[in-house]
């Protein structure tokens, strides 16, 4: 069975910074721990490489007062054959035109948030943060979480009765679902009741698998089986970095492409990768698919708002 990474996009709500270092050797004895002692320099969950993969798409991010984005990914537990799809939901609304890493821009309160899909309703968390204002999501796992009450109860984000850690509430992914986002309001937004399509599949790399070996010399095909009419697709190749190192080279900026999901494989060539390796003189890197679709609601009060929902896969490649 392939092997697959958390690459959970917890979009447009939480900012973050990449790891700025270069990577050591994986060919000898080193190799084996490979998951041990590398990590991600391109982390995809950060509101600045979220909104450069939907720009790579193709989404205009530059007019829109409010961002909704649902995303789901597959996941192994390390050291388990056992996989599971993870899901997670983000809301934010700006008084102005501004993207969600605008330092400047405050997320207004929305009231309550809720998502829908058939019987099963989620609370998503608000968060409420000294410098970017209200911003709401709802983060998944693996296991699951507190899950309500049954019988199409809803689900909250949120911490426990005794002030404890946010329960991890898992999205579930319905190919082709209707999800029902729905916003009480406040005096800057007015309720929203929004419909927010899923993609008919997940996208899942093929052909490749987590942990195989290329040749730089040669270039790298990429397959992939997902929804063949998702319009927002991109390709990210990153170089991996050791763990704990924040030091060294210079940070080297990921490959970003667009591609066409209909066509179901794309070609990095060997040059690209070659000038990727000796920029970073990484000798693995991480792969990541971004697949989805995206719809804009424009009479909303205070202006246009943009409804993602996607999947992403990732698999990590050690160079010869």
């Amino acid at each position: 069975m392939k092997k697959r990474f958390l690459v959970s996009l917890f979009v447009l709500l939480v900012g973050a910074g990449l790891l700025l270092v270069g990577c050591e050797s994986l060919n000898g004895p080193d190799s084996a721990a490979l998951d041990e002692s590398l990590v991600e320099s391109f982390d995809v969950t950060t509101t600045e490489n979220q909104e450069s993969i939907l720009k790579t798409s193709g989404v205009n991010l530059d007019s829109a007062n409010g961002f909704f984005s649902l995303r789901w990914s597959e996941v192994s537990l390390r050291f388990k054959d056992t996989t599971f799809v993870v899901g997670h939901a983000s809301a934010v609304a700006f008084e102005k035109a501004a993207t969600p890493r605008d330092r400047n821009a405050v997320g207004l309160d929305m009231g309550d948030v809720s998502l829908a899909i058939g019987a099963e309703k989620f609370d998503l968390r608000k968060l409420v943060l000294r410098l970017s204002g209200v911003r709401y999501g709802l983060g998944g796992g693996p296991h699951g979480g507190g899950r309500g009450p049954q019988g199409g109860g809803p689900r909250h984000g949120q911490g426990g009765p005794n002030g404890g850690r946010p329960e991890i509430i898992n999205l579930p992914f319905v190919g082709g679902g209707s999800y029902q986002l729905a916003a009480t309001g406040s005096d800057k937004v007015a309720a929203l009741n929004l419909t927010i399509k899923a993609p008919a599949k997940l996208v899942a790399i093929t052909g490749l698998t987590d942990k195989q070996e290329i040749d730089a010399m040669q270039d790298l095909r990429i397959t992939w089986d997902g929804d063949a009419a998702a319009t927002d697709m991109a390709v990210v190749l990153a170089p991996l970095v050791k763990r704990g190192r924040f030091g060294g080279s210079q940070r080297v900026e990921p490959i970003f492409q667009s591609v066409n999901a209909a066509a179901g494989s794309y070609t990095i060539t060997a040059a690209t990768l070659q000038e990727l390796i000796s920029k970073s003189g990484a000798k693995a890197l991480s792969l990541h698919l971004s697949q989805g679709v995206h719809s804009e609601v424009t009479d909303a009060k205070p202006g246009k708002i943009i409804l993602s929902a996607g999947g992403d896969d990732r698999v990590m490649l050690t160079v010869k």
